[in-house]
């Protein structure tokens, strides 16, 4: 029997009154940069905000809560990070550390016995009613995890996992232009969810968003609003080309003024939330979180270095901003947090009588978020670890021990130890100078991967191959069945054949790659 079943039973008996436990909104955008909103991150760096997006209903939130300069996602990718948050533990200790884990997939790792968001405050109070709304954590149902609404209708998934364009994925019918990245659809679920719920039931409702992922895509409104404002510091003529225009395969640079105007009413669908929640009352005793699953994918992402996909801090430094009953306001915290903070964070907020579930890598935010930079947080482990051992990019392994950061290479050894209170633009690399430190969190980083049997990235190379050898055996039986089919047809024979050809093509062009990732690329 599921956990959540259990737990409800549990806390069923325990007498909780659903009335004055606070509700929790969990906004979460896609590929969201530290330093792509209108809100300082850090108020020391100017270039922690954008001088050419406008977020004004995040500035509102900011003001009257608390925004944390050095706030991480779990990884610098969007299915781990989106498992991490639902369950306050790191991708490596989930066995899921990248898109397309093939070693995970290879394992056919299920999550539904694993404690979630939703179990966490159904434990604390039967009372409390939970949503799911827009991009998931993979190919899972939100359903199988414990959330009770979600976009899942008669068992189909409506809005799935892919990047909001389209209204079906079977046949790829595209989304009508006045819901771009469902954007939209997804303002009005999360109003409709609070004008049903609001003051009736305490609830979590997470709003997770397609955008700002490309596809960009934008409505036209707000794509000409940008057009005509005075240009951003990182505008170039390329920018402003008419968007039919554009080929799609140009860099994202060249899509700015649809992001700026995509991220704009994003930000609508916050200011959305927040004005139903004074209408049904429930502002002051209701926790919002705004955070993004991983670093930006519109570079630069400020003055950090690197961006979505790699370790730097911009892969996975995020924006992150609270507010709600408790939380002090008005304040920059410099405390490093990481989402995986979140579960235990509402097990807290929510007073839970029952024990936080095992194997947590995340703790509390209380006492930050109502003391800012004097408060603390004690986790179970020891700093903050990103195992990445994926088979498309440099291999990695990083730990953030207090100040300092350790990156590792797992197939070449190359080290870096960056200080990031004092240079968080990662520029001075000191392993070479402080041999002393890089070997203190070396031992502690080891120590972790140990404990949690991290996946190995030999593992993961050889199940990247076997995958590949699946695909190219299942394009060969398919192509079989297209000859028979065919009926000795010249003309469907020739289609079946150039199909064949440029799958196997495609297939050996990721082998190559992958042996040319084995050699160890430089990060």
């Amino acid at each position: 029997m599921r956990l959540l079943v259990v737990l409800f039973l549990i806390a069923l008996t325990s007498g909780a009154l659903s009335e004055s436990r606070p509700n929790f909104v969990i906004f979460y955008v896609d590929d969201l940069g530290w330093a792509d909103t209108s809100v300082r991150m850090m108020e020391s760096d100017p270039e922690s905000a954008s001088d050419f997006h406008q977020t004004p209903h995040l500035a509102m939130l900011a003001r009257r809560g608390m925004k944390f300069s050095s706030a991480y996602a779990p990884a610098p990718t969007c299915t781990p990070s989106r498992k991490s948050i639902q369950f306050g533990k790191t991708p490596g200790r989930l066995g899921y550390t990248f898109v397309h884990d093939v070693l995970a997939l290879q394992r056919k790792l299920e999550w539904k016995d694993q404690a979630s968001l939703a179990d966490v405050v159904k434990a604390a109070d039967p009372g409390y009613i939970t949503a799911h709304f827009g991009k998931g954590m993979g190919n899972e149902q939100m359903k199988t995890i414990g959330y009770e609404i979600t976009d899942e209708i008669d068992g189909n998934a409506d809005n799935g996992n892919f990047h909001g364009e389209f209204i079906s994925l079977k046949d790829r019918t595209p989304l009508p232009a006045d819901n771009p990245k469902r954007m939209a659809s997804l303002k009005k679920r999360s109003v409709d969810f609070i004008n049903a719920h609001g003051g009736q039931r305490p609830f979590l409702m997470m709003v997770s968003h397609y955008a700002v992922h490309v596809p960009h895509a934008a409505r036209a409104d707000l794509i000409e609003k940008y057009r005509k404002l005075p240009r951003g510091k990182y505008c170039t003529d390329a920018d402003y080309l008419p968007v039919g225009k554009i080929p799609r395969g140009r860099l994202i640079s060249s899509w700015r003024l649809q992001y700026a105007a995509m991220l704009e009413e994003v930000d609508e669908g916050l200011g959305a939330i927040v004005e139903a929640l004074k209408k049904t009352g429930q502002l002051d005793n209701t926790m919002i979180i705004f955070t993004s699953d991983n670093g930006g994918g519109l570079t630069p992402n400020g003055t950090l270095r690197g961006g979505k996909a790699n370790l730097y801090e911009g892969g996975l430094r995020v924006p992150f901003v609270v507010a709600g009953p408790g939380v002090k306001g008005g304040l920059q915290c410099d405390v490093p947090v990481s989402q995986w903070d979140l579960l235990p964070t509402l097990h807290d907020y929510a007073r839970s009588e029952q024990p936080l579930p095992g194997n947590l890598d995340g703790a509390s935010l209380r006492a930050v978020l109502e003391k800012g930079n004097a408060g603390s947080v004690v986790r179970p482990v020891e700093g903050f670890v990103f195992h990445y051992p994926c088979y498309f990019a440099p291999p990695l392994s990083v730990i953030r021990l207090g100040d300092y950061k350790l990156m590792k290479h797992l197939l070449t050894g190359e080290e870096k130890l960056f200080n990031l209170k004092k240079d968080y633009r990662e520029q001075n690399n000191l392993i070479k100078r402080m041999p002393g430190k890089a070997s203190e969190l070396r031992w502690a980083m080891s120590r972790y991967l140990h404990s949690i049997d991290a996946e190995d990235v030999q593992d993961v190379y050889k199940a990247r191959f076997a995958e590949l050898d699946r695909f190219e055996a299942m394009a060969r039986k398919n192509h079989s069945r297209a000859i028979e089919r065919a009926g000795g047809d010249p003309a469907l024979i020739a289609v079946a054949g150039t199909r064949l050809k440029e799958q196997l093509e495609r297939f050996e062009k990721n082998r190559r790659e992958c042996r040319a990732n084995m050699q160890g690329k430089a990060f």
